[in-house]
């Protein structure tokens, strides 16, 4: 039998929540059991409908939404829901807290509906993990990824170096993920260090700056004419690793399920 992921949903937006409750309707395994469009009664609703993820307006009226935030991260991990903050309002110092309280996605207004439910449905109710690719394990994938970001002098002091090297590993097992970098590949990544997307993307390109720097301009073995840029990078590397460990390059990536109704 399929197991149901129960979703929840605060905004003040009706229109936006029905949508939203009408494509994840349509998404095999998903099931919306609570909706609201402000704060009234809504911690009482968490504990009693216990959903598996929460999409919360961060401006939801009638209360404050980091209040919410505060009570779910003191709950055993085991009782907290994955938790999707839209906000039209964003700022370091915000996403910083919204991340130290266990915020899985910080996602900006306006969002598609689409876009959401693609993500929710991706990385919803699971952690970014890459499974081993056939014939070749995750050690094997890890240790080359290793090899060539040492064979660039990249530092391995730096944040920096762990954030790309788990970016490319990322990469490899869902390619989707290098279109939104900011919206999916640097949070996840953040949500795993604790940090936030915003200082993952920064460090990258820090890290970056500096292997480019040791190495006179020029990475052996790849033709970057200038220094590359983060998604370029992580690109890049992801292909070299894809061709050396003989990868299946034209893997189908699966989309979301939808019903078929009719």
């Amino acid at each position: 039998m399929m197991q149901i992921t129960q979703v929840m949903i605060a905004d003040e937006d009706a229109a936006f929540v029905q949508l939203l409750r009408r494509a994840l309707a349509g998404t095999d395994g998903f099931s919306v059991v609570h909706t609201s469009q402000s704060g009234d009664g809504l911690m009482e609703a968490i504990r009693t409908a216990r959903p598996d993820i929460l999409v919360l307006d961060l401006m939801l009226p009638g209360i404050n939404a980091l209040s919410i935030l505060h009570t779910l991260s003191s709950l055993p991990a085991e009782q907290r829901p994955r938790i999707f903050v839209l906000s039209a309002f964003s700022s370091s110092d915000l996403c910083a807290e919204c991340d130290r309280l266990g915020v899985n996605f910080f996602l900006r207004k306006p969002i598609s509906v689409s876009a959401l439910v693609d993500l929710i449905v991706r990385y919803g109710i699971i952690q970014p993990a890459v499974p081993p690719s056939p014939g070749v394990s995750h050690n094997d994938l890890m240790r080359h990824i290793i090899t060539l970001l040492s064979d660039m002098q990249f530092p391995a002091h730096v944040m920096g170096y762990g954030y790309i090297r788990d970016a490319i590993a990322m990469t490899l097992e869902d390619p989707a993920l290098a279109d939104s970098v900011t919206k999916i590949l640097y949070p996840a990544i953040a949500k795993h260090y604790r940090t936030t997307w915003t200082s993952v993307e920064r460090d990258i390109r820090n890290a970056i700056d500096i292997a480019w720097r040791r190495c006179g301009g020029v990475f052996s073995g790849f033709h970057f004419s200038r220094r590359p840029a983060n998604r370029e990078f992580i690109l890049t590397l992801a292909d070299r690793v894809r061709y050396d460990l003989r990868l299946d390059l034209c893997a189908e990536i699966p989309s979301p399920r939808r019903k078929v109704s009719g």
